[in-house]
């Protein structure tokens, strides 16, 4: 707390008591210390007085500007932190009301309480300074010993109900919880300081939609129907229900130099319940093990069936130049409904493969620039540009015969020549 704040440095909402200065959350005469950063989210929640805090006014609270984190997973795991030690769950919340992309609320009333301590938030030792919550006039040896006995037997069956509970809410969970099916990859944040990096937030998500799309188990939304939440205004359970997804995969990209940084969550599309997270911090020369690994965590946790085939893709990812694959994404990213878009990304794809001849991705990307420019815009000639189309694809499958885009292009080819058998093959 500053010295010109109009709050205490004490409050009290339900049956919580919290001392700000010492961090110390009190219930029925129970004290536990909470962390600094959900403390601080707290005292903004509440000094709030039940309006909406938003996402960004806590990432502003909790970190300057220059702080190299990724705000959106800080500030879910700020508040996570926080819900745990309220004993408040998200989906039936008491104390915290969630607006999902928006912010937080406080429910209920909140009093402001006199508190003369001096230790700053953030700052708790093992013996805090003496306040409201831990100062009390002095008993006989007997009346003191008796009342501590009270305080361990109330600590142990606040611990084993709290046990209890959990066991039973996680087993019930496990059990009433449906097989997830099916998801959509959202658009990832690009959070790099650079505006331009938008390529490479968009590059990202295409792969991991293609590398997840190779899992037979598992239903997964086209990145052309995901595009247009990039920046959605709608609760994500809404979004779910629009694509007809069990759940739904969002997260970031943050490029510092040759270092990228991945985040992704899972959550399940009914309950908007946040049940998985990692953040992955790799070379940019690894970007293509960063796709397999990430789409393969994602796989196990919503327990898809992959198989031996499927499995040995994921492990075939080897290193890649960063010049190739910014090329190449940047080939991708032009690739667009205009004419205009479709030669750039003929130009980028094509330095990509003079840059690395093997890189198979970018004889794809050139096999369908072809395709679009020989079937989508008047004036193209689809007679000439056919070949074209045939001879990368085939380039792409000599060095990765597991490509499906090259298959399917491929396949467009003969279909268009009354080839059946052969297209169907």
């Amino acid at each position: 707390m500053t010295a010109s704040s109009p709050y205490p440095a004490c409050a009290r909402f339900g049956q919580f008591q919290v001392d700000f200065n010492t961090g110390l959350l009190e219930r029925c005469g129970i004290r536990v210390p909470v962390q600094s950063q959900p403390l601080q989210v707290l005292r903004l929640l509440l000094q709030a007085e039940g309006k909406v805090v938003s996402r960004d006014e806590i990432r502003k609270l909790l970190w300057p500007e220059d702080t190299f984190v990724d705000f959106e997973l800080g500030v879910n795991t700020a508040v996570k932190k926080l819900r745990q030690a309220l004993a408040d769950p998200a989906d039936h919340p008491k104390f915290i009301e969630t607006l999902p992309k928006i912010g937080y609320r406080f429910l209920i009333p909140v009093e402001w309480v006199p508190n003369h301590s001096a230790v700053p938030v953030g700052h708790l030792s093992e013996h805090p300074s003496p306040s409201p919550l831990t100062t009390a006039p002095k008993a006989p040896y007997a009346t003191t010993w008796a009342r501590r006995w009270r305080e361990v037997v109330g600590l142990a069956v606040v611990a084993l109900l709290a046990i209890t509970y959990t066991a039973f809410r996680g087993r019930s969970e496990h059990v009433a919880q449906p097989k997830i099916k099916s998801l959509a990859v959202l658009p990832l944040q690009n959070l790099s300081a650079d505006p331009s990096q938008e390529y490479l937030a968009e590059g990202m998500t295409e792969a991991i939609i293609g590398r997840l799309s190779a899992i037979h188990d598992l239903r997964v939304i086209s990145h052309t129907s995901v595009m247009r939440f990039r920046n959605p205004q709608v609760s994500l359970p809404e979004i779910a229900r629009t694509l007809g997804v069990d759940a739904l995969v969002e997260g970031s990209v943050m490029r510092d130099g040759s270092r990228l940084r991945v985040t992704a969550q899972l959550i399940r599309g009914a309950t908007d319940d946040h049940f998985w997270s990692a953040t992955y911090d790799r070379e940019l020369r690894d970007v293509l093990s960063l796709q397999s690994e990430l789409a393969q965590s994602i796989a196990q946790k919503v327990q898809a069936t992959v198989t031996g085939e499927e499995q040995k893709s994921f492990t075939r990812a080897h290193p890649v130049a960063p010049e190739v694959y910014e090329s190449y994404l940047k080939g991708r990213y032009a690739l667009t409904n205009s004419k205009s878009g479709v030669e750039e990304s003929i130009g980028y794809f094509e330095d990509t493969v003079k840059k690395d001849p093997t890189f198979a991705p970018a004889y794809v990307g050139l096999a369908e620039a072809f395709s679009e420019l020989g079937t989508v815009f008047i004036g193209a000639s689809p007679v000439e540009n056919r070949p074209k189309v045939i001879s990368f694809a085939r380039q792409a499958l000599e060095l990765d015969p597991d490509l499906s885009e090259a298959h399917v292009l491929l396949a467009d080819v003969l279909q268009e020549q009354w080839q059946w058998a052969a297209a169907g093959a």
